[in-house]
Order: structure tokens, then sequence, then C-alpha cells
């Protein structure tokens, strides 16, 4: 159950030039041992270029697969298929060499469970609200540093993730991340490194790293993301 990518906050860390455009797309993909999770998204600013203030139109869907112990199912490990998506309106705010977006909106869930699970709160289909906020921060041109928080009432989670990176050449970033959520059923946390590849025009980034669960084995985990401006 992975969080899906950043927004206005974080586009900074995407490739030279970016901030003339007024709409960019991202994508990715997070593999950890008991699950796995795809999102992809877009994001508008209808009023001005990205590098100004003002408002933020964000659409976002998403879905995979993800593994529970459970004493209700034989074996007691149950298998879940999650999709979602999202609609969230915000505002981005310009403070120097830092950014401040937030965002609010709707958000929709279904979950559909391998094997019935009475005590399993996530199943079916739940529409909720959801809040996001998104820091980034250029330290001088060398340092670069993000935090995100947020929360949806449609499966009662929330998530916390920051990352400090360095510029080492012109096609070569490298940091650290770290991140945390928690849900109804569980929490987990992970910390890893990431490299990007500030490219014209488009942005790849992979990170790996370890991450810790209460419902579900420790292990390693991956995640390949993709921003693009157009």
């Amino acid at each position: 159950m992975a969080a899906g990518a950043g927004g206005d906050a974080l586009a900074g860390d995407g490739p030279a030039g970016a901030f003339t455009k007024r709409l960019y797309f991202y994508s990715g993909v997070d593999v950890a041992r008991d699950n796995v999770y795809g999102w992809a998204g877009a994001a508008w600013s209808p009023r001005g270029l990205m590098d100004q203030e003002g408002l933020r139109v964000r659409l976002q869907g998403g879905g995979g697969q993800y593994k529970y112990r459970t004493d209700a199912v034989p074996g007691g490990w149950n298998t879940v298929s999650k999709t979602e998506g999202e609609l969230l309106l915000g505002w981005q705010f310009l403070n120097g060499r830092q950014a401040l977006a937030i965002y609010g909106g709707v958000n929709v869930t279904e979950n559909l469970l391998d094997q019935p699970d009475p005590y399993n709160r996530d199943q079916g289909t739940a529409v909720g609200a959801k809040a996001v906020a998104e820091w980034y921060y250029r330290y001088d041109d060398d340092w670069t540093f993000t935090a995100a928080l947020g929360g949806s009432t449609a499966d009662e989670t929330a998530f916390l993730r920051a990352t400090a990176g360095r510029h080492v050449t012109s096609w070569f970033d490298l940091g650290a991340e770290a991140g945390t959520s928690t849900d109804w059923l569980s929490q987990d946390a992970r910390a890893g490194l990431f490299i990007a590849t500030p490219l014209p025009g488009r942005q790849w980034r992979a990170a790996g790293g370890w991450r810790w669960s209460s419902d579900s084995d420790d292990g390693a985990y991956a995640t390949l993301s993709l921003y693009a401006p157009f």
C-alpha cells in the first residue's frame, strides 16, 4: 500500500526548464516483499506557469496488490487487489527558494479481498476526503530537500515522506529518502537511497532500501518513477 507521487512541491526536482510549463505528467511503480503498486497522474496550472504562485489541479489513479496477516483465513495470509483515484485542487505558495503546495479533494478506493475476512474494514468501494501538503526547498545549487504529508478518510490512511538530494553532475542526482504510513490495520516505515537523472524534458528516478511493516514481513523495496512536463 504505497503512497502516490508528489506534486508541485516536488516538481522542482524536475529537469531544467520544467517550470516554463503549465502541465506535467508523472507515473511510477513500487515493489516490496508483499506488495506491488503502480500509479499515474497529471497536474495542471490553469492560470500561470509552474514557477508562479497559483491554483493547481491534480488527477491521479493507481492500483496493485498487497498481502496482510490475518487469523480469519486459512494459512494466515490474505491477498487484496486495490484500485483508487483522486481529484485534488490546491494552491502553490512561493517564498524565495521554497515552495509549499496544499491540496484537498476527493479520493475513491476499491479493495477486493481474495478470501472473505469479516474483520477487514478495507473491502469494497469507499469514498472520502483527501488532503496533501508538499514542501520543496533548494538550499543551494547542490542540495535540495522535500517533504510531503497527507491522509485520506476513504481508507483511513496517513503518510509522511522526506528526501535530501545532492546534485552531483548535470545528469546525476543522488540522495536519501525516508517515509512512514499508517492505517487502521497496520503501520510501516522505510528508508533508502535514490538516484535521479534530470534529463531535458523528463526525469527518471530509481530508489531502493528497506521497509518495515507491522502486518507483513520486513524486506527490501524498490521504486521507479517518471516526471515529464508538457
